[in-house]
């Protein structure tokens, strides 16, 4: 099926999307053990997840949240999480949860400045995540499951066509010396 321009827009996400986090966490050693508490943690791919470990998620995944928050999108229908057996308050959180909550979210701007970024810069989110993760390979900065761009000097690749692509981001550390390149 092939997407008009319009389709595209509409459709491009800038928090941090399924297919990306599956895949980067997945790259994770033991990120998809089973470990006990792990359905409270946002960094496993262990579900379904209690409700803390899908505020967990979801603010990793670039979106603000807490529990009452997705309590109150139970209440209002806008998700349908399972109830734990055996309570009456704790809900089970499947992946298709955790995304139709933070679709909501994304749809109501209540986004952390990770994703601010991104939609400023018209970045995908898993593939600036993917770029800290090689810079931080690359120069020793250190691991973090997200990105943060303090004290690095960042350099935004344009899309062609903004209206439907993703610009490119990569991250050096402060005191490298860039020339910029010449097209033609």
């Amino acid at each position: 099926m092939n997407l008009t321009d319009n389709e595209k827009a509409a459709a491009k996400r800038h928090y941090w999307v399924r297919e990306d986090f599956d895949h980067l966490m997945g790259l994770l050693p033991g990120a998809d053990r089973v470990t006990p508490n792990g359905n409270k943690q946002g960094s496993t791919l262990e579900y379904p997840k209690h409700t803390e470990g899908a505020v967990s998620e979801l603010k990793l995944r670039g979106l603000t949240c807490d529990g009452e928050k997705l309590v109150g999108m139970v209440s209002e229908g806008i998700v349908k999480p399972e109830l734990m057996a055996g309570s009456q308050s704790i809900y089970m959180w499947e992946k298709a949860d955790i995304d139709a909550a933070a679709e909501h979210l994304f749809a109501k701007r209540e986004w952390n400045s990770w994703t601010h970024f991104c939609f400023v810069g018209n970045l995908r989110f898993g593939q600036a995540v993917k770029a800290y993760r090689v810079a931080a390979a690359k120069y020793g900065l250190g691991f973090s499951m997200s990105f943060d761009i303090l004290g690095l000097t960042t350099v935004i690749e344009p899309a062609e066509n903004a209206a439907t692509d993703y610009g490119w981001v990569k991250f050096f550390p402060a005191d490298v010396s860039l020339d910029p390149q010449e097209e033609g």
